[in-house]
C-alpha cells in the first residue's frame, strides 16, 4: 500500500517537497509541434510560487474560489497548485461548457478570478463577465490575444512577471502560506455531472483528495515516476485524484498530449503504464476495432478472427502443448500488434469507471493481455471498491481501504441502494450547507443513489441509478444502462436510450447512429444521402440497425429485448443538455425532449412526425423537423431469463 508522510498532507506541500528534494527530476512532459518538452519539479515549484505571488499582488482575491477553464495542459496544473498554495480552492470547468453553464457554475462558486486557456475561452468569459462579476481573466495561450484591451484580461506571462518581482522582495511569502496550509483546508470544488438534476459543488479538502488518490494508487499498483497520460478533464473528479493528486504525491511523470485527437498516438510514444477510460471510450475502442476488421481484407480479417478466438479461449492459461503453440502464434500475429497500435504496449493496469461494461469488452482486452479493472465510487466519497486482476467482470470488486480515514470504509445495501460509511468523504456541497443532510441516512450512511447488491463472496455488483431502474407493465424490472451498454458494442450505434415504464409492456429504444461509420458504410454501397436526418431514415440503414439489435437481443434476457426502435435524426449533444460533459445520458431530459417520438414508438402508426430544437455553433437555435420510421421487431424464441436479485435488474 502507498503511504504518505502527514507532513506533506496538502498538494502544495508535495510540490514544495518535490521541487526541493527532486528539483532536476521530470515532473511533466508536454508535446508541442511533435516534440516532447520536459518540465522538472524545480520548474513546477518556481511557477507555482510565481503564480501564487502574482495572484496576491493582483489583489482580486475576495472570493474563496478561483476557477480554471481549459483543456489538460501544464498551465492548468500549475494554476491549481498555486491557487491552493495561497489558501484558495480551485474549481475546474469543462472547456466545452456553454455560456449558460458557465454562468450557473461560476455564479454558484462565486469565483471572481478565472484562468482561461485561450481566445475561445476568454471570449466566452467576457460575454458573461458582467453577469457573474468577474474581476480578472488570466489567459495562458497568447495566440490571437494581442488586440484585447479589456482591463480585466491579462496574460499568464504578465502575472508571472508580477509574481517574480514580488518574490524578489519577499522570496518566502508563498512558502509561508504553503506551510500554514492544513490537510483539512478546502482544496477543490468539483461539480457533479447532474444526470438527475442540477450540478452541485462537492467540497473536497486536501485530505479527501489524498485519500482518494491513495486508493487509486492501490488499484493501479502505481509506483513513483510512472508515466501517466493526462487527457481526462480535471473538471471530472477522477483527474483530480489521479493527475493532480497522485501525480504529485507519489510523484508520477504526467504527460500531456498535443491534442485530444492525438491521445492514442501520444500514449503509444510515451509508453503509459496505466490508463483510465470511461466506458464509452473502452467501447469505442472495441467498436472501432470491429469496424476496421469488417472493412479489412479477407486475409487480415480471418487472421484477426482466428487469433481472437484462440486468445479468448486460452486467456486463463494454455493447458497443453497445442494450446501453447496456438496462443504463442496468436500473440505474435494479433495481440502484440494490437497492443502496440492501441498504445498499450507498456500498459500495466487499465481501469474502467463511470458505469458498467459488457463481458464482451472485458473478454477482448483480457484476451489481449490488458488487465482491465472495474472500480465503483461517486464524487462525494471517491472510489470505494475495485477489481484487482481477478476475472469478475460482472462486479465492481471488493472494498478498498482508506489510508487517511479515521474509520475504515464500509458498504451496505439498504432497499437495493448502495450506501457508504467511513473513509474520508467530501465536506458538504458548496453554498448549500443543508444539502448534505439529504444524502445521509438517519444512522449516518452516505446514500449513493445507485442500485446494487453483494455476491455471496463479498463482490459488489453495480446495477444502475435507482432513479433509472424501470418496471414494465408486466411487473418485470429492467436496468436500461445494462441494455444500452450492450447496444453500444455495435460499431454502428453511437448511443442509445432504452425506454420502458409501468405503462409499457415491452422495451423500446431511441438509437443514435454513428454518422461517420454508417456514412462510410452507405458510401461503400452507393447509397446517397444528404445529412444525418436523411441517412438515419434510409431503409437500408434501418435494416442495418435492425440486424445489429437482433444480434444483441439474442444475448439479453427475454423481457429485456428491444421490440421497437427509432433512429434519431440527430446525435445526442452535451450543448443541448442531452448529455453531461462526461457524456452520460440525462435520461429524464431526453425522455421529455423526445416525448412525441417515444409516444409514437408505442403507437400504431408506421411513422412519427417529430420536431426538436437544436443549438447551432454560433449560439442560435432552430427547430429540426423530421418524419421518423418506427421499426418493429419480433421476439423469435426465448432465452432463459436471468435471475433477479430483489427484483432489481438482470446481469
Amino acid at each position: 500500500m502507498i503511504s504518505l508522510d502527514p507532513a506533506f498532507g496538502t498538494l502544495p506541500k508535495c510540490v514544495l517537497r518535490n521541487g526541493t528534494q527532486s528539483a532536476d527530476k521530470i515532473a511533466m512532459r508536454r508535446k508541442r509541434l511533435g516534440i516532447w518538452q520536459r518540465i522538472t519539479w524545480g520548474e513546477v515549484l518556481e511557477l507555482t510560487r510565481a503564480i501564487g505571488a502574482g495572484l496576491i499582488q493582483d489583489g482580486s482575491l475576495s472570493a474563496p474560489c478561483i476557477a480554471i477553464l481549459g483543456h489538460n495542459e501544464p498551465e492548468l496544473f500549475w494554476a491549481e497548485y498555486a491557487i491552493q498554495a495561497i489558501g484558495k480552492a480551485a474549481v475546474c470547468l469543462y472547456p466545452d461548457a456553454t455560456q449558460s453553464e458557465l454562468v450557473s457554475l461560476i455564479g454558484d462558486c462565486g469565483a471572481r478570478v478565472v484562468f482561461a486557456e485561450d481566445q475561445e475561452q476568454t471570449d466566452k468569459l467576457l460575454e458573461i463577465a458582467d453577469r457573474v462579476d468577474l474581476q480578472r481573466i488570466i489567459f495562458w495561450d497568447e495566440r490571437g490575444m494581442s488586440d484585447y484591451d479589456d482591463p480585466r484580461v491579462i496574460s499568464l506571462s504578465a502575472l508571472l512577471d508580477r509574481g517574480r518581482s514580488a518574490l524578489q522582495c519577499d522570496a518566502l511569502q508563498v512558502d509561508r502560506l504553503i506551510a500554514d496550509g492544513s490537510a483539512d483546508d478546502l482544496a477543490v470544488v468539483i461539480y457533479t455531472s447532474g444526470t438527475t438534476g442540477d450540478a452541485k459543488g462537492v467540497r473536497g479538502t486536501h485530505r479527501y483528495l489524498m485519500d482518494c488518490a491513495l486508493r487509486w494508487g492501490e488499484v493501479l499498483d502505481a509506483r513513483a515516476n510512472a508515466n501517466y497520460v493526462s487527457y481526462i478533464s480535471p473538471a471530472w473528479a477522477t483527474e483530480q485524484y489521479l493527475g493532480l493528486s497522485l501525480g504529485v504525491a507519489l510523484p508520477m511523470i504526467v504527460n500531456f498530449p498535443e491534442e485530444p485527437e492525438t491521445v492514442t498516438t501520444d500514449t503509444r510514444e510515451i509508453g503509459a503504464e496505466f490508463l483510465f477510460f470511461s466506458p464509452r471510450q473502452w467501447e469505442a475502442i472495441v467498436s472501432g476495432t470491429e469496424s476496421r476488421m469488417r472493412d479489412a481484407g479477407w486475409l487480415a480479417s480471418s487472421v484477426y478472427r482466428w487469433g481472437m478466438k484462440v486468445l479468448t479461449t486460452t486467456v486463463t492459461g494454455p493447458r497443453g502443448l497445442g494450446d501453447r503453440l496456438r496462443r504463442g502464434l496468436a500473440e505474435l500475429l494479433v495481440a502484440d500488434p494490437m497492443r502496440d497500435r492501441l498504445g498499450f504496449k507498456y500498459l500495466r493496469t487499465a481501469v474502467n469507471s463511470g458505469s458498467a461494461l459488457s463481458p464482451e469488452v472485458y473478454d477482448l482486452f483480457h484476451a489481449l493481455g490488458v488487465s482491465l479493472r472495474n472500480v465503483y465510487g461517486f464524487t462525494e466519497v471517491g472510489i470505494v471498491a475495485a477489481t484487482r486482476g481477478e476475472r469478475r467482470f460482472g462486479t465492481v470488486g471488493r472494498l478498498l481501504s482508506s489510508p487517511l480515514g479515521a474509520a475504515p470504509l464500509e458498504v451496505r445495501i439498504q432497499e437495493a441502494e448502495i450506501q457508504v460509511k467511513g473513509g474520508v468523504i467530501f465536506d458538504g456541497y458548496y453554498g448549500k450547507p443543508d444539502a448534505m443532510a439529504a444524502r445521509l441516512t438517519p444512522d449516518g450512511w452516505m446514500r449513493s443513489g445507485d442500485a446494487g447488491y453483494f455476491e455471496e463472496d463479498g463482490y459488489l455488483v453495480y446495477l444502475d441509478r435507482l432513479d433509472d431502474l424501470r418496471k414494465l407493465a408486466t411487473g418485470q424490472t429492467i436496468a436500461p444502462q445494462f441494455i444500452e451498454t450492450r447496444l453500444r458494442l455495435s460499431p454502428y450505434l453511437r448511443d442509445a436510450v432504452v425506454i420502458g415504464d409501468d405503462t409499457r409492456h415491452f422495451v423500446g429504444a431511441l438509437i443514435d447512429i454513428d454518422i461517420d461509420l454508417v456514412g462510410k458504410w452507405a458510401e461503400q454501397r452507393q447509397i446517397s444521402f444528404s445529412a444525418h436526418a436523411d441517412l438515419s431514415q434510409k431503409p437500408e440503414v434501418i435494416d442495418l440497425v435492425r440486424a445489429e439489435i437482433e444480434r444483441i437481443n439474442s444475448t439479453l434476457p427475454g423481457h429485456c429485448r428491444i421490440l421497437r426502435f427509432v433512429n434519431l435524426f440527430k446525435s445526442f449533444d452535451a450543448d443541448e443538455g442531452e448529455l453531461t460533459r462526461s457524456r452520460k445520458i440525462r435520461r429524464g431530459f431526453v425522455e421529455q425532449k423526445y416525448r412525441s417520438l417515444i409516444d409514437g414508438l408505442y403507437g400504431d402508426a408506421p411513422t412519427v412526425d417529430s420536431a426538436v430544437e437544436v443549438r447551432l455553433q454560433d449560439g442560435r437555435s432552430r427547430m429540426i423537423e423530421a418524419k421518423v420510421r418506427v421499426c418493429r421487431l419480433t421476439l423469435a424464441g426465448d432465452s432463459p431469463v436471468a435471475s433477479l436479485r430483489g427484483g432489481a435488474a438482470p446481469l
